[in-house]
C-alpha cells in the first residue's frame, strides 16, 4: 500500500513539474515578414514560359523583411540579359489560406502551400510565391517559384 502510494505522488509530482516548464518548442512567428522572407526559386515546371532558359539563369526572387507586415521584392531574370528589379513596402496581409502581397491597394501576389515540382520534376507539398506586378516604371514582373 506505501509503495502504492509513493507511486502515485511522485507520478502526480513529475506531472505538475512538467506542466509548469514553458513551451519554447511550440512558439507562431510573430512576424508574418519573417515567416514569407528568403529565395525563391523557379523551374520550367512551374513556369512554362521558362522552356528555353538554362537551368543555372532561372528567374528568382527574394522577400527581405523590412518590418513586421513589410517586406522587399528583388526579382533577378539572368536570360537573355541579367536585369534586377526592386519593389519596396510590399504590404503582407494573412487570408484564411494564403498570405497576400499588396502593392498600394491592388494585390501583387501570394504564397500559399501547394503542389511544388523540383528541377527534377518530383512533387511534394511546399509554399509557392506568385507574383504577377507591372509597375509604373517598367516591364511587368511574373514569377512562380518555391522556397528551398
Amino acid at each position: 500500500m506505501k509503495k502504492q502510494l509513493l507511486y502515485f505522488i511522485m507520478l502526480g509530482a513529475a506531472t505538475s513539474m512538467t506542466a509548469c516548464q514553458q513551451e519554447h518548442d511550440i512558439q507562431p512567428d510573430s512576424s508574418l515578414a519573417g515567416e514569407v522572407a528568403g529565395n525563391y526559386h523557379t523551374n520550367y515546371f512551374l513556369d512554362p514560359s521558362c522552356v528555353a532558359v538554362p537551368t543555372n539563369k532561372m528567374p528568382s526572387a527574394e522577400l527581405r523583411a523590412e518590418s513586421d507586415s513589410a517586406v522587399t521584392l528583388i526579382y533577378t531574370k539572368s536570360y537573355p540579359d541579367k536585369e534586377v528589379r526592386q519593389i519596396e513596402h510590399v504590404r503582407l496581409t494573412r487570408e484564411a489560406d494564403a498570405v497576400q502581397l499588396r502593392l498600394a491597394d491592388s494585390s501583387i501576389g501570394s504564397l500559399q502551400t501547394d503542389r511544388v515540382f523540383t528541377d527534377n520534376g518530383m512533387e511534394k507539398q511546399g509554399k509557392i510565391l506568385r507574383i504577377s506586378v507591372q509597375p509604373d516604371n517598367g516591364s511587368a514582373v511574373y514569377f512562380a517559384g518555391y522556397k528551398k
